[in-house]
């Protein structure tokens, strides 16, 4: 594994909590007014953005290269649509570290034990629809093809907030891995508060 994307990966998901940080105050606000939902809709944009850039840094850490295409590509669903086309198997997906049973360690001579969670899971598809929906929110809106800010908010508000909690409990704790290496991550770790990333590999 590099040591630059190690680095990468941690930087990234501090940037990451920092946004989730912003949301929890902007949801302590409440999204009765436009203009803050527009914003926690932004920054939940990023937060997909910091998704899609997680993809290729794992990818550059497993393969040592990354397709062409995503080289200096900011729109996540054109990152993620890149790595489907070229069946680039890689996503977040959410987990917890445990220590294994005395069982688990004699059966399979591990150290930790990684646990999914799949109620916690979004897929690729429904992930761009997230960013599709959270788009509609950074334009102005056109007069001549919407009622307004406040029936426009009182329209999507609570789908925006049911796809800003998802996505939180979606990265809180994660793995992602390809090719035989991996990153754990927890955003905020339950002693210190501070995001915190380990880097995996089968091959040590």
């Amino acid at each position: 594994m590099s040591e630059i994307q190690v680095e990468q990966y941690q930087t990234l998901m501090e940037v990451i909590k920092s946004r989730f940080d912003a949301l929890d105050e902007l949801i302590n606000i409440g999204f009765n007014n436009f203009s803050i939902s527009e914003v926690a809709a932004f920054h939940g944009r990023k937060v997909i953005e910091g998704i899609a850039f997680a993809c290729l840094i794992s990818t550059k850490n497993g393969f040592k290269t990354i397709p062409k295409e995503a080289i200096g590509q900011y729109n996540a669903e054109k990152i993620f649509k890149t790595l489907i086309r070229k069946n680039i198997e890689i996503f977040p997906s959410p987990s917890l570290l445990r220590i294994p049973t005395d069982a688990e360690r004699k059966i399979h001579d591990v150290k930790i034990i990684i646990d999914g969670i799949p109620d916690l899971r979004i897929t690729q598809s429904e992930m761009i629809s997230k960013y599709q929906r959270m788009h509609n929110w950074l334009h102005e809106l056109n007069p001549f093809t919407k009622d307004g800010h406040k029936i426009f908010n009182e329209k999507y508000r609570e789908q925006l907030l049911k796809d800003l909690n998802q996505l939180k409990a979606f990265l809180s704790s994660h793995f992602i891995s390809i090719n035989g290496e991996a990153f754990y991550c927890t955003l905020s770790d339950k002693v210190d508060n501070t995001t915190k990333v380990i880097a995996l590999s089968r091959f040590k």
